[in-house]
């Protein structure tokens, strides 16, 4: 779909929409008329062929509506791929009478139902088809007659009888829905012919096309069917109305051009001898080789080739007239102006515009003897230079060396040589170079989409390992709260157990029972390190280390987690608990937790923690204790939940690990309020900022800017060395707010952030580039141009 001129993509957008809106119209009833039939049925049997109808066409409803779109797309694509038509054109005539099979009596009655639509709705809206398919023939290079437009009647009807062949319903439930898409669809064309027509004159496609054409023989209207001729691809003159209308708008160029002041001719006198076109177009061939020849593709400062001199000097030479025709000479000074808008285009890298540059003569002789190449957007040469342009808008302009090994370089500017050697008057040389430039093309962009998918794919790895750190660090933040851990069970949450949610969010999701297994671990885990210690609590606590340990050393184990530090940190837990479950009352419980504390050299427990409280304090919190106690051993430690918790094989887990290393390199949340976010959360999901950037207030312009922009879109972008390189938006993470910008062969090369790019397009260091088609933005200024200096 990228290959379609842009106003027949905003036709393409625009007929969908409408027509979707209509065929959900029709299901909506079909459903109720399929059932008033089935309620009127005579016997059971016919009843039951219409709610087993009804039944079909609501489950294959959405397959219906996605094979009519699918056929629709597929009709516009043939509009612009010339081989493709004549292909399906040729199979079309290919068919013998003898290969057609019988037709049965209800398939019969469908095609007498499909061509009845199709003849009625052709000749109600014959007065709004035919300039609508005037319209779309100007924009592509097949010919568009009513068979072919994907708008008309005949192919809406055909991709509709198409879309329900698989349907299995009775023929007269067919037919009634053959109906309900007569009224309901066909019936409702009007609305949508008369807002494709104005979405195309203010597009500047024919404004001045009369709306109605009374009077026109037959097979002159758009309705027709005569497809005399009208299945060819791209001929010089095309029907006696498109030459009519080609030399209409050459004639508005040329009263545009007759008010400018300047002109490469002299006025000519009667007696003076006039070279005709053939005679110029000749001088004209003999030049194209050699006028560019002195001309570096390095200079930035390029201007289009004074074709008089140029003429002058041929002329001479062979002894012809030097006086051009006033058609001809208009002719020269269009494109003229056309070539030094390209020149100076700032789109296009200096050597990319120079190649292209050396096209004016060829583009001369091809308006010369076709003047439906100002009018005809399908038109393959100016097809081929848009190509061109567009294929050449993420080049970046290196050093000569480097320049001549680039593919790309090479390619245009063999095909440059190639159409200045062998271009004399035959246009399809351009449509030669077209198809093998753009299959090309097809492969190289292969190529660097797998790059461009490799980079991508990372980049959003990086972004769901930011979001599992995230979530990490919002859970343990909200399990742990304002409770204050000793410093073994900070470590081994941080350090440890972190990991293990860490893995389990990115492969499972924070959904998921893993996650929930896990996560009421670390709950375990924290309470049997801060609460509050009574007889009850301490016999619970008993009953729930041993399924405790028994869970985290599977998780650890599952992510591989080093053997050696798992030891220590259990022998760090035990002295923990064992500490926890002696009576504080007793000073020989005391004496001995001190003592393993130190042979294991384990910082103490804080003055502050629970079993160093009151056994009065104890006995408060004791009912609470118990409950939470009693909660998480009913609930967390379920028979065999050990068994499921975690569930990682190693090559899995070593590549996730080595890509946060914000979680394990220490950076903890565990003592962060509930209602706050961590330092490292707000990274993640706002994306880091270089210190010192200013940061825009929500209300500068630039933001909408940045928000307008869309995955594609081409910038110039200046480094902070000051150094320009050329890169397309590629993708915008939305969970990290992060946009990734790679060059033409997919590669990273930038990575910027909402506020990051809106600063860039404040101060100018990131430039927007104009991707649109290079002949129409050069006819459009040039018009512009002489509309500005004939009100002056």
């Amino acid at each position: 779909m990228a290959r379609l001129p842009s106003p027949l993509q905003s036709l393409r957008e625009q007929a969908r929409q409408q027509l979707q809106t209509l065929l959900r119209e029709l299901f909506d009833r079909a459903d109720d008329a399929l059932f008033d039939l089935a309620d009127k049925a005579g016997n059971n049997q016919e009843q039951n062929l219409y709610f087993d109808s009804m039944r079909e066409v609501r489950i294959r409803r959405r397959a219906i509506e996605a094979s009519f779109f699918k056929a629709f797309d597929s009709n516009l694509l043939l509009l612009v791929e010339v081989d493709a038509h004549r292909s399906k054109a040729e199979a079309s005539r290919s068919v013998s009478l003898d290969e057609l099979s019988l037709v049965q009596n209800d398939e019969l009655e469908e095609m007498v139902a499909v061509d009845g639509m199709i003849n009625k709705s052709t000749e109600r809206f014959a007065d709004l088809l035919q300039p609508l398919t005037l319209r779309i023939d100007h924009l592509v290079p097949v010919k568009v007659y009513q068979k072919n437009n994907p708008v008309a009647p005949f192919p809406i009807c055909h991709s509709f009888s198409e879309a329900i062949r698989p349907v299995r319903m009775d023929v007269k439930a067919r037919l009634l829905l053959f109906k309900l898409f007569d009224q309901m669809v066909l019936g409702k064309l009007a609305g949508l012919y008369q807002r494709l027509n104005q979405l195309l004159i203010d597009a500047n496609i024919l404004p001045t096309l009369p709306s109605q054409n009374r009077g026109k023989p037959a097979g002159l209207r758009a309705g027709s069917g005569n497809t005399s001729g009208g299945e060819n691809s791209y001929s010089g003159t095309g029907s006696s109305l498109d030459a009519d209308h080609a030399g209409e708008v050459l004639q508005t160029l040329r009263a545009l051009l007759g008010s400018r002041q300047q002109s490469i001719s002299a006025p000519l006198t009667h007696d003076q001898p006039v070279l005709d076109s053939a005679g110029l177009i000749h001088l004209l061939s003999s030049a194209q080789q050699t006028a560019w020849s002195d001309v570096a593709l390095t200079s930035p400062q390029q201007h289009a080739v004074d074709l008089r001199q140029v003429i002058q000097q041929y002329s001479a030479r062979q002894g012809m007239p030097a006086a051009i025709n006033p058609v001809d000479d208009d002719v020269i000074n269009l494109v003229g102006m056309m070539f030094e808008f390209i020149l100076e285009d700032r789109n296009l890298a200096a050597p990319m515009k120079a190649l292209i540059g050396r096209l004016q003569i060829p583009m001369v002789k091809v308006a010369i003897a076709d003047k439906s190449f100002f009018s005809k957007g399908g038109h393959p040469a100016r097809r081929l230079l848009n190509e061109m342009a567009s294929a050449a808008l993420g080049w970046q302009e290196e050093a000569e060396d480097n320049r001549r090994g680039d593919n790309l370089f090479q390619r245009m500017e063999t095909m440059v040589a190639d159409i200045l050697t062998g271009f004399e008057s035959d246009v399809e040389i351009f449509s030669r170079m077209l198809a093998d430039f753009r299959a090309w093309l097809d492969k190289e962009r292969r190529r660097a989409q797998i790059l461009e998918q490799r980079t991508l794919d990372a980049e959003d790895g990086k972004a769901k390992a930011e979001q599992a750190r995230a979530e990490v660090n919002r859970a343990l933040g909200l399990i742990v709260g304002e409770r204050p851990l000793p410093e073994a069970g900070l470590a081994i949450l941080q350090n440890a157990w972190a990991n293990v949610m860490f893995i389990t969010a990115l492969k499972h999701g924070t959904s998921s029972e893993q996650w929930q297994s896990v996560s009421k671990t670390a709950e375990l885990l924290v309470w049997s390190l801060t609460a509050a210690m009574s007889a009850d609590s301490r016999r619970q606590l008993l009953k729930v280390v041993p399924q405790l340990l028994q869970q985290l050393r599977k998780g650890l184990e599952s992510i591989a987690f080093n053997p050696f530090e798992t030891t220590h940190l259990f022998k760090q837990l035990e002295v923990l608990h064992l500490a926890r479950l002696k009576p504080p009352a007793a000073p020989e419980a005391g004496a001995v937790s001190a003592s393993i504390a130190t042979k294991d050299s384990v910082v103490p427990v804080s003055s502050s923690s629970a079993e160093q409280e009151p056994e009065a304090v104890a006995k408060d919190a004791a009912p609470s204790s118990v409950e939470t106690a009693s909660t998480i051993d009913a609930g967390l430690i379920e028979p065999g939940a050990d068994e499921t918790s975690v569930s990682l094989d190693v090559e899995t887990v070593e590549p996730l690990l080595n890509s946060a290393p914000t979680l394990l390199a220490g950076e903890s949340v565990l003592t962060a309020p509930q209602d706050e976010l961590s330092p490292s959360l707000v990274t993640a999901e706002q994306g880091a900022e270089t210190p010192g950037d200013e940061v825009l207030p929500d209300s500068d312009p630039h933001y909408r800017l940045v928000n307008n922009l869309t995955q594609g879109c081409w910038f110039e972008m200046t480094d902070v060395s000051g150094q320009k390189f050329r890169c397309r938006l590629a993708a915008i993470i939305r969970a990290t707010g992060k946009y990734i910008f790679v060059n033409r062969s997919g590669m990273k090369v930038a990575e910027e952030t909402r506020n990051s790019l809106a600063l860039s397009l404040k101060n100018g260091r990131l430039l927007l580039l104009d991707d649109s088609m290079l002949f129409d933005r050069a006819l459009e200024a040039v018009i512009g141009s002489l509309r500005e200096q004939r009100g002056s």
